[in-house]
């Protein structure tokens, strides 16, 4: 498939694949009317942030960022589009539907419909759209292939007349957002198209191309010299920066599942296959399902992944819904593998912490405090989509874990949550264990380098200090006990050594009791959240 990229019509793109609720229309007509802004981090590459960022993290850590970062510039390029076009006969293959918002009837294959593109480059050969953003056209002149064998797409940069105002919430809307589309606001665009499209004009640009339709490449052989085989679904930041180049030794990665073609790009490895659907294909022959897509599509793979025998490892959160806990854990205590990934257990800071706070006898309860400060999200970034819940669900489930995991997973007593106007949680969380968690998140401040932290242990007499992930001091009175610093992306590659070798011996995975302690507790202090009003 073809997509204009900065004003170049470059082909190789595999499509979109249509999954419930949506539909493929093959345009003859995209006008791109306003960029999707506050939509990505998008970074400056200043020299300044680069040699903090070198000193922090290493330059391999460094140069795997910036290489991740520099790819995704394409990818950055959206922008609201409307257009005419044919809709071409596919299927949906999910028998979920995508969104709650009620569809309206989709015109038969080759029927002539008006679309809207919310989220999409400047053109494609193909679009793949919900069906609430398609609307059946009458007597209009859509523009006719130019040769056998061609079609064409009249791409226009600038609308001719002046376009209605593109509502907010249409602006990067995807059916996963959780949010509700408004009927009228792609009304009022469609009605404008009939206004705007008198035919051709000379600044137009005529695409050509008629290329066939392939939504993934060709499997590559399953035969991994006695590795367990491996499927990746989401090829987000994460995954390129730190699941692909850690699993590497331990698994063999068979196929990628990455839902938008130009993350994947034109110009891709061979070294596995790759595939646009959002979900395994009945016959997928991967014994590790690694699960790394938006939060609120974790379980439902998770889920698949344990139906069919194999493993799941997944990003954080587990789950983002009551309803998903119950089926997963279901499937966990009927023998499914699932390995949650939680960094923070994997850090060496952790054997320091049990020796000096004396954790593993008879001690005293622990007091664990710790203020986090996180980056100010963009505007119109995923992590605020209703279907992600809050940043306690995005995120602060780390620190969550990381409490009841040194604690053994103690019944909770007592828990509370404030959420500020200002986007701030304060979190206070008791144990039966006498345990207590104080936690302050927050995107109130500045950074130079991402995340920071500031948390304090307290049991036993003696106070651990842990730093941005990094520094690590303990303290008992007048004595220091331990200083330390230590790389705080070690904790990944720590992380993933461990699951995979749990995954090549056959280990188990989390038990349901570990995935429901910290499930129930984050999701509670979420919906608690939530009742007070508005917090991103």
């Amino acid at each position: 498939m073809r997509i204009l990229i900065a004003d170049r019509w470059v082909d190789g793109y595999l499509d979109e694949t249509p999954t419930a609720g949506q539909v493929r229309v093959r345009p003859s007509v995209w006008i791109t009317l306003v960029p999707v802004d506050g939509q990505y981090f998008v970074r400056s590459g200043s020299s300044r942030a680069l040699v903090a960022y070198t000193r922090e993290f290493g330059a391999r850590a460094v140069a795997r960022k910036t290489v991740s970062r520099l790819r995704e510039r394409d990818r950055n390029r959206r922008y609201v589009g409307v257009g005419l076009g044919t809709v071409e006969p596919d299927r949906s293959p999910a028998d979920v539907p995508a969104t709650d918002v009620p569809a309206t009837d989709v015109p038969a294959a080759g029927s002539p419909v008006a679309f809207v593109a919310p989220c999409h480059p400047a053109c494609m050969e193909r679009v793949v759209v919900h069906r609430n953003l398609v609307r059946p056209v009458h007597g209009v002149d859509i523009p006719q292939p130019v040769g056998p064998g061609r079609a064409g797409i009249v791409s226009r940069a600038r609308p001719a007349t002046s376009p209605p105002t593109v509502d907010d919430a249409l602006i990067g809307w995807t059916p996963m957002t959780g949010i509700t589309l408004d009927p009228a606001a792609v009304d009022r665009l469609v009605a404008w198209l009939a206004v705007e499209w008198r035919g051709t004009r000379p600044d137009d640009r005529l695409l050509a191309g008629a290329s066939p339709i392939a939504t993934s490449t060709r499997r590559r052989p399953t035969a991994s010299a006695g590795r367990p085989t491996a499927a990746l679904f989401g090829l987000g930041h994460y995954a390129k920066t730190q699941i692909v180049p850690h699993i590497g030794e331990h698994l063999d990665l068979i196929r990628v599942h990455e839902i938008d073609p130009v993350q994947i790009g034109a110009r891709r490895t061979d070294r596995w296959s790759w595939d646009t659907s959002p979900l395994p294909a009945d016959d997928e022959p991967a014994d590790v399902a690694l699960i790394a897509g938006y939060h609120h599509t974790h379980a439902p793979l998770a889920r698949a992944a344990l139906r069919r025998g194999s493993a799941a490892v997944v990003e954080k959160p587990v789950v983002t819904t009551e309803e998903d806990l119950e089926e997963l854990t279901k499937l966990i205590d009927g023998g499914g593998r699932l390995f949650a990934c939680f960094q923070r257990r994997h850090s060496p800071m952790n054997a320091w912490l049990r020796d000096d706070l004396r954790l593993d006898g008879t001690h005293e309860p622990m007091v664990y405090s710790a203020v986090v400060y996180e980056e100010p999200l963009p505007a119109r970034h995923w992590y605020r989509w209703p279907a992600s819940r809050t940043r306690l669900v995005s995120n602060g489930c780390h620190w969550i874990d990381h409490f009841l995991w040194l604690n053994d997973f103690a019944p909770v007593r007592r828990a509370t949550v404030a959420s500020a106007r200002t986007g701030t949680f304060t979190v206070y969380v008791e144990l039966a264990n006498d345990a207590i968690l104080s936690l302050v998140l927050t995107s109130t401040g500045g950074s130079r380098y991402g995340l920071r932290e500031h948390t304090e242990l307290r049991a036993n007499g003696v106070t651990a200090t842990i730093v941005d992930g990094a520094r690590y001091t303990a303290e008992s009175g007048s004595r220091i006990l331990r200083r330390r610093r230590v790389n705080r992306l070690d904790s990944y590659p720590a992380m993933y050594r461990g699951i995979c070798a749990r995954l090549v011996a056959g280990g188990p995975g989390e038990s349901a009791q570990e995935i429901r302690a910290v499930a129930e507790l984050t999701l509670r202090l979420d919906a608690a959240a939530a009742r007070q009003g508005p917090a991103s």
